[in-house]
């Protein structure tokens, strides 16, 4: 009896000892299989993603532009916002637009990107001879009275640009007076510019005034929320009462193409 009790017992612990060795040797394979993954650290086999930018990283706005060069300049519309552009993203975007590239587009939106007055200057320096956009969105970047000042520059000389979008771009009086004065001689093709939210005080009023007065094609223009004291909104209404062409918001039928408050042709 003790011997048969005996062959039991040793039977049974080499059963459990068979049992943990198949354990054993399925955890060994799903180890193979993870190649050693373990929660909280990075696999053997995973490396950093590569590229010639800065620190080895793909700047956030580069699929767009390359979305761009593969429609081969058929793409109508891009819209950049929040792509973290920065002057350097802005600045290749400004070399597309030089090219066949952007031959197609007339809708542009580069909001939210951290422009500032370099890469301001470079679109500027694109629309010069650009002959396609015809609304931009340039929102929500510190382009400054210098930033708005080249752009005044460049619709010296660009006749298809209709609508411009600057509001909460960190633009004064200088900047004011520099697009301001395009309008009144020098651009005829500009109808909707949105200037809110900036830092406009009387004296820039009173020269956006003038252009809703004597522009030949303004046909909105939107100041609200910006330094302008009860001087420069007088001059302001006054211009608007004597154009009745030009409003001062958004409003229905032919002025809901005008970016900015709406931009519907985007």
């Amino acid at each position: 009896w003790i011997m048969r009790e005996d062959k039991k017992h040793k039977r049974e612990e080499e059963e459990e000892d068979s049992k943990k060795k198949q354990k054993k040797e399925e955890e060994e394979e799903d180890d193979d299989e993870n190649d050693g993954m373990v929660p909280g650290k990075i696999p053997a086999n995973v490396r950093p993603l590569q590229s010639d930018a800065p620190a080895g990283l793909v700047p956030r706005y580069q699929a767009a532009l390359d979305s761009l060069l593969d429609a081969r300049g058929e793409q109508r519309t891009a819209r950049l916002s929040f792509k973290q552009l920065g002057d350097e993203g802005a600045e290749k975007m400004a070399g597309l637009l030089k090219t066949g590239t952007c031959r197609s587009l007339t809708g542009l939106d580069i909001s939210c990107n951290s422009i500032g007055v370099a890469g301001c200057k470079a679109i500027a320096s694109s629309l010069s001879s650009n002959t396609a956009i015809i609304s931009l969105d340039l929102s929500a970047n510190a382009i400054g009275d210098e930033g708005a000042s080249a752009l005044a520059n460049a619709l010296a000389f660009n006749s298809t640009l209709q609508n411009i979008d600057l509001h909460a771009c960190s633009i004064g009086d200088e900047g004011a007076a520099a697009l301001a004065n395009v309008l009144i001689d020098g651009n005829i093709t500009v109808s909707g510019l949105n200037l809110k939210a900036n830092y406009i005080k009387d004296g820039g009023a009173k020269k956006l005034a003038e252009a809703v007065l004597k522009s030949r094609s303004l046909r909105c223009m939107i100041t609200t929320s910006n330094d302008i004291e009860r001087e420069g909104q007088m001059a302001l209404d006054r211009a608007f009462e004597q154009n009745l062409k030009c409003s001062p918001k958004v409003t229905a039928g032919e002025h809901d193409n005008i970016v900015g408050e709406v931009c519907a042709v985007m």
